[in-house]
């Protein structure tokens, strides 16, 4: 049976109590909560279910076992060489891949792990100050949000991994002017975390090392594949039309992880996802590609690139703003950034939609 994440809650992390864990986002619509709860989810013994942040019409909850989560933890506190002294302040929310790992690296290896709760940049200044924190993690919706209110690193802090998108190079260098020593990653919910993650002091934001517990390949579209001892057991998918379907994904150990990317001596480069690729009006359009390009422009606050599908041209695009400024901005820089075919039907402002982890749907 299956327990859930109330016992985090009551002060027990999953990873002290043993057993099997389903940890739901809080915020997972009640539609799709009621029939989580109601599927039939295979006996696996010592696994913690993971809903993945994916915005399509479909929710994929995946199954890591704790030896998964074990090999990726030892591999992770090895990179940044995690010894007795260090102290963790997670940020991140526990029913994520990224937030339960630190509970997990903190637990292997015996030091201190102080969790957030809700992000507030001020607030998590102040506890890491107060904790003596040296290690953490952030997502790009976190470090924009210290950056904007311009909160200098605590002193003991020596290594912020980042992760859960990609980070633009004018938002990492003003975070790093006020000593956030950020290192760059690449992971996934499907590999119980990091697979790849700058060096401590490295300055090359694009090629980041291999953690060593996992092998890389690219298939014949240049799309990354995986194989180790982190990766998952299977997930559980539930779709738009109400099936269900359990199925493990691995194709002779290896995991298909639909981003393209690049390898060299060990090292990774991320190019962007499979479906960040669209074709308007017969020409392959690079969505992240562009997004990035457009907010380097944009000094403001946060932009994000939506699409709809359109029955002439295949997809149409908009720009959305989170302020005035910002889409004044936008509005001037789209002519250099956007391709002639594949200029945005509007630049708005709105509210720009977040997950836990700052990702934001293209729809």
């Amino acid at each position: 049976m299956l327990r859930g994440l109330d016992l985090w809650r009551e002060g027990c992390p999953p990873w002290e109590s043993g057993g099997s864990f389903l940890l739901l986002n809080p915020r997972l619509a009640p539609v799709w909560r009621d029939r989580v709860w109601a599927a039939e989810f295979p006996d696996l013994a010592d696994h913690v279910w993971l809903g993945t942040s994916g915005t399509s019409g479909c929710l994929k909850i995946v199954a890591l076992s704790r030896m998964a989560f074990e090999a990726s933890a030892r591999a992770v506190n090895l990179h940044l060489a995690v010894g007795a002294a260090d102290v963790w302040i997670d940020p991140l929310p526990v029913f994520h891949v990224g937030g339960l790992g630190i509970v997990v690296r903190a637990a292997l290896a015996g030091v201190p792990a102080h969790h957030l709760g809700d992000w507030n940049a001020a607030e998590f200044v102040f506890r890491a100050e107060d904790c003596g924190a040296t290690l953490s993690a952030l997502v790009p919706a976190q470090v924009h949000d210290l950056a904007a209110a311009g909160l200098p690193a605590p002193e003991r802090l020596r290594a912020v991994v980042v992760g859960g998108g990609a980070l633009d190079n004018g938002l990492r260098e003003r975070a790093q002017a006020l000593g956030w020593p950020l290192l760059a990653s690449y992971g996934l919910t499907e590999a119980a975390s990091q697979v790849a993650t700058a060096r401590i002091e490295a300055h090359d934001a694009e090629w980041l090392p291999l953690l060593g517990h996992l092998d890389a390949r690219l298939d014949g579209a240049g799309v990354l594949e995986l194989r180790g001892p982190s990766l998952l057991t299977g997930w559980m998918m539930f779709d738009g039309e109400g099936r269900v379907r359990w199925e493990d994904p691995k194709r002779g150990g290896w995991y298909g992880t639909s981003d393209r990317a690049e390898l060299r001596r060990g090292e990774l480069r991320v190019l962007g996802r499979l479906d960040d690729l669209v074709k308007i009006r017969g020409e392959l359009v690079d969505l992240a590609a562009l997004e990035r390009a457009l907010q380097c422009r944009v000094r403001s606050g946060r932009v994000a690139l939506r699409m709809t599908r359109d029955e002439r041209n295949g997809f149409a695009l908009r720009v959305v703003a989170e302020n005035e400024a910002a889409r004044a901005e936008a509005q001037r820089a789209s002519e250099d950034v956007f391709p002639a075919f594949a200029r945005p039907e509007s630049i708005a402002t709105a509210t720009i939609v977040r997950n836990a982890l700052g990702k934001t749907p293209r729809y």
